[in-house]
This record gives C-alpha cells, sequence and structure tokens, in this order.
C-alpha cells in the first residue's frame, strides 16, 4: 500500500427518501472534506450505506413503491454521477453506499457500495451479502467478495451487517485487502457504539490491516444513529474517531504497520484451514437442513 494515505470519513445526516437533500448532504461533505490546503486534501473521501434513499423500517406498498423508484443505475444515476463529477474535481478515490436499481429489471434493487476512481471512473462495487431484517424485503443479496487494486493500494469493501461475519474480511485479506473500507447505517438499538467499536477493531486484529468504518448520524423516525465513524490499525489501535452529529472526520494512513503486524503476529501465515474447513462442512449440511448433527461427516 502507499504511504501516508490520507482518509476522509463523512459522517452525514440521512434523509430518508428526500434524494435532493441527501445529494447536497454529500455535496456539501464532499466539499468540506476537500476544500483544503493540497497537502492535506484527501486520496478516498468515505460515506455512509444507502447515502441517497436512507434505510428501511417497515414493509408496505407505498413505502415499497417510493423505495425502489428511488433507487438508481450504477454509475449513471443522479448521485454517482454527483460524485463522479467531484472525484474528477479533486482527483480523489470515493465509496459511497446507494439504493441502486438494476440495470434492467425494474423494481430488483442491491445494497450496493460503489467505489469511484479520481477521473470520475467506476472501479467497481460491492453489494451487500447478507440481508438483515426488513432489508429482505427489498434487497436481492450480492454473490461475491471483491478487493479492488488501486495505485493506493488493495481496496476491500463491506456494507454493515456483513462486517458481523468474519469470514467474509478473511477471505478478502487473502485476496490481498491492506485497507478494508465498511459502510454502515447502523441504527444505535441494533449496533450501539460499543458493538461498532468491537466490530470494527476485532476485524482489523485477525487480519492485520486497516480497518475503516463510517456510519451515519441522526434519526430516521425514532431510530437515533449515533455515528461512532472510526478508523483502526492492524495491532487494533484506534486512530482518529467521531462520536455524534455531522463531520468529516480524517485520518492517514502510514504504510508500516501493516508489515510490522503481519510480521509480529502473522495470523494470516498461521491459519489452520486444514482444521477449520471442517466448520464450513457442518454449517453447509445444517443449512441444508441436515438436522441430526450427532451424524453429520465432515
Amino acid at each position: 500500500m502507499k504511504d501516508g494515505i490520507k482518509v476522509a470519513m463523512c459522517q452525514i445526516d440521512i434523509a430518508s427518501l428526500d434524494l435532493q437533500a441527501n445529494r447536497k448532504a454529500v455535496e456539501n461533505s464532499f466539499h468540506q472534506a476537500c476544500d483544503v490546503p493540497d497537502q492535506d486534501r484527501p486520496d478516498i473521501v468515505v460515506f455512509p450505506e444507502l447515502s441517497n434513499t436512507g434505510y428501511v423500517f417497515q414493509r408496505g406498498r407505498e413505502f415499497g413503491h417510493d423505495f425502489l423508484k428511488a433507487a438508481e443505475v450504477i454509475p449513471t444515476g443522479a448521485t454517482s454521477m454527483l460524485v463522479r463529477k467531484l472525484c474528477k474535481q479533486y482527483r480523489t478515490y470515493c465509496v459511497i453506499g446507494l439504493c441502486e436499481s438494476h440495470s434492467e429489471i425494474p423494481g430488483l434493487a442491491y445494497n450496493t457500495a460503489a467505489f469511484f476512481g479520481p477521473n470520475g471512473e467506476l472501479i467497481g462495487v460491492q453489494r451487500k451479502l447478507h440481508i438483515p431484517g426488513e432489508e429482505k424485503h427489498y434487497f436481492r443479496e450480492g454473490d461475491a467478495v471483491s478487493v479492488f487494486s488501486t495505485e493506493l493500494g488493495k481496496i476491500g469493501l463491506q456494507i454493515c451487517y456483513d462486517t458481523w461475519y468474519p469470514e467474509v474480511s478473511r477471505l478478502q485479506s487473502y485476496k490481498g485487502c491492506e485497507i478494508m473500507i465498511n459502510i454502515w447505517n447502523a441504527p444505535d438499538y441494533v449496533t450501539p457504539p460499543k458493538v461498532l467499536y468491537t466490530m470494527i477493531g476485532s476485524r482489523a486484529i485477525e487480519n492485520r490491516f486497516y480497518s475503516i468504518g463510517v456510519n451515519r448520524c441522526g434519526y430516521h423516525g425514532d431510530a437515533y444513529f449515533a455515528g461512532n465513524s472510526m478508523a483502526v490499525d492492524p495491532n487494533g489501535t484506534v486512530l482518529n474517531e467521531l462520536c455524534e452529529g455531522p463531520a468529516v472526520v480524517r485520518v492517514v494512513l502510514p504504510e508500516a504497520p501493516l508489515y510490522a503486524e503481519r510480521a509480529f503476529q502473522p495470523t494470516l501465515r498461521d491459519a489452520r484451514f486444514d482444521v477449520l474447513e471442517e466448520t464450513f462442512a457442518y454449517a453447509k449440511k445444517l443449512m441444508l437442513l441436515k438436522t441430526d448433527i450427532f451424524h453429520i461427516q465432515p
């Protein structure tokens, strides 16, 4: 990875289904992050999950109609085009969570992290793999775990609930991930700050990579989002964090700790997959409703 990568974590309030207000919040936060002296300008700007639409808390025809109509095709939708313009203007990368509409099938949506480059190009997308709660009524799950090679280094993306599954992070680490970017739309009653800190830090320690977590702030009805965006180094040390309210959180990622910690505590080298593969054999059979666990053969 490049030494001294500058990251701007943009913790914003997201208004439910107010696309214009949310694009304005993204634009204002992007300018706040990048309208700084050249030596401080971020290499990458990160926004929360579902920054264009806000989250879902109910199942209903009226809300469902409005929510799916608000989804956008990537990279030609309105929020995508705005971010592409800003990336090109400031010559920076950006990760942003979007409610993505399928390019051909109306009413089919994904919960997606879109990754744009400094020329405004779409580098790639990571679609949410694990779909919890009310999201199941609206999103199709993703089917790929990707790591993107850039001039900054190898960057993996995760979306909220995916971070609860350490297998995803481990797979990305073996695909070369050096910086994990997690984007969230996590209310306090589901993921209180201590839980968020624990998961972001644990994934960093387990895989000896940098772990960036960006959550939204504000209210959606009675649900409160505290934010608590943070960056953690490969040893689990919190480099910077923000508790509540909209703000830009800045952090610089030195290259040395990645290699130092992988040398000192080589979790990737020492993993015993010859033993751990039994876990997945059992899990697969259980998920296929092989309920007599005492007679399962690995």
